[in-house]
């Protein structure tokens, strides 16, 4: 079992990761899934030619 000192540092450490805060951070994340597999709404990389696709 953690010690009392244990579950206040957990609690203070879990602030500081919640997400990303800001329109930047929040559109780099959103391409996580597209990384890993394409199962969102994003067909495209980033990278990727959007024009070439539509041909």
């Amino acid at each position: 079992m953690a010690t009392e000192a244990q579950l206040i540092a957990n609690r203070a450490n879990s602030q500081l990761s919640t997400g990303p805060k800001t329109a930047e951070g929040k559109a780099t994340v959103s391409h996580n899934a597209v990384k890993n597999a394409l199962t969102g709404a994003t067909v495209l990389l980033p990278t990727d030619d959007a024009a070439l696709y539509q041909k």
